[in-house]
């Protein structure tokens, strides 16, 4: 609140109030210690604001009022006893004190402009307004209104801030999305490009990859050639030959007529698959099918064979007599046989019939090593074992 305005005589302005007397915008007071704090919020409150001249009293000239310069204390401590009054008003209102007429009767001009913080009141929390050349109470409509406009006023000063802020923001970031957009479509341009090239990377790699599987192909095949060429084991189409052979024994037991007409001796044919490995052909087809049918054959003609078992001294002199026959059939001596033959635990039979040496045992041994079997001795190989 300045108040170090000094002038050495009476400003224009101040000359026409006192002319014009006391009014809705001029106020007199004879000492500093006449403004109260209801004519300060009077003049905040108005719509218009208006001028305390202090130092003047009003006279009446000719029939009109008007104001007459006595003079008044202008000290700092007269002028600080007015800015506390306007400063403990709520909310505070905003004066303007100049000195003027210094050269004679000086006094004080105090401007109070139209508050845009209204309505205010004493520190007693009394409203007035000036009315003329008075000071009333504001009536609680007025005091509402007040209280509208100046919240609606601070609503627009509020809106009209935040819609630049957001209009700045908005320009902001209209330049920021041009700047992305820009880059985006530089990057997709790029991307568009890389694009390509990865495709036609991806082509050249699909191709290299059928290359190198044909070439695959070719060595496997010119490997498997070799290995058939050279009568070699293929330790590879062995496993796949051994595992096919596997599931056409699972498949024939499954099939009862196929079943029967392997054991009966009958042949089954192979047909040309699909599914078949590519190790194999279709002759190794044809070999695993008559290595399933040979296992099933083999496997069946065990259960025909029985091994009795009877006591030596229960053995009559005919049955060891036929046994020593069958034996020195095979080739073997004969001489001590019988003797050797009452230490047997059993004999073994085919369908009801003792071994000859047309007719070997289950796993292909010699009539001889069965019966070493039977005494419980460990077979020896000889000439005979080698060849089966």
């Amino acid at each position: 609140m300045p108040f170090n305005k000094r002038k050495k005589g009476l400003s224009p302005s101040t000359s026409s109030m006192l002319a014009a007397g006391e009014g809705d915008q001029v106020d007199f007071k004879k000492v500093p210690d006449g403004v109260g704090q209801e004519d300060l919020v009077a003049f905040a409150n108005s719509d218009t604001g208006g001028q305390i001249l202090v130092g003047v009293v009003e006279e009446t000239v000719d029939g009109a009022q008007i104001g007459s310069v006595r003079g008044c204390d202008v000290s700092d401590g007269a002028i600080l006893q007015i800015t506390n009054k306007a400063v403990t008003c709520i909310p505070p209102v905003s004066i303007e004190i100049t000195i003027e007429n210094l050269g004679e009767k000086p006094i004080l001009v105090i401007s109070i402009p139209s508050s845009s913080t209204k309505p205010h009141c004493t520190s007693r929390g009394v409203y007035n307004r000036r009315d003329g050349s008075r000071n009333r109470p504001l009536h609680p409509s007025e005091l509402l209104r007040i209280f509208l406009d100046t919240e609606a006023r601070a609503f627009a000063e509020r809106f009209e801030a935040a819609a630049d802020r957001i209009s700045n923001d908005l320009t902001t970031l209209e330049q920021s999305l041009d700047k992305s957009i820009k880059y985006m479509g530089d990057q997709l341009g790029w991307a568009e490009s890389q694009m390509y090239d990865t495709e036609s990377s991806l082509d050249e790699i699909l191709r290299r990859s059928r290359d190198l599987e044909d070439a695959t192909d070719n060595i496997t095949e010119r490997i498997r050639t070799l290995f058939r060429q050279d009568k070699r084991d293929d330790p590879i189409r062995n496993r796949e030959l051994a595992k096919l052979a596997n599931e056409l024994v699972k498949a024939i037991d499954g099939h009862e007529e196929f079943l029967e007409k392997v054991k009966s001796g009958g042949e089954l044919e192979v047909k040309k698959s699909a599914d078949l490995s590519p190790e194999l052909t279709e002759e190794d087809g044809a070999k695993a099918l008559k290595m399933a049918t040979d296992y099933i054959r083999r496997r069946e003609e065990k259960k025909s064979y029985e091994v009795f078992c009877e006591a030596p001294k229960a053995c009559e002199e005919a049955e060891l007599e036929a046994f020593c026959a069958i034996v020195g059939e095979g080739g073997e001596v004969i001489d001590g046989l019988k003797d050797r033959a009452k230490e047997a635990k059993g004999v073994l039979s085919h369908e009801g019939v003792c071994e000859s040496k047309e007719r070997r045992g289950p796993d292909k041994l010699p009539v001889r090593t069965w019966l070493d079997l039977l005494t419980g001795k460990t077979p020896k190989k000889g000439a005979d074992d080698e060849a089966h």
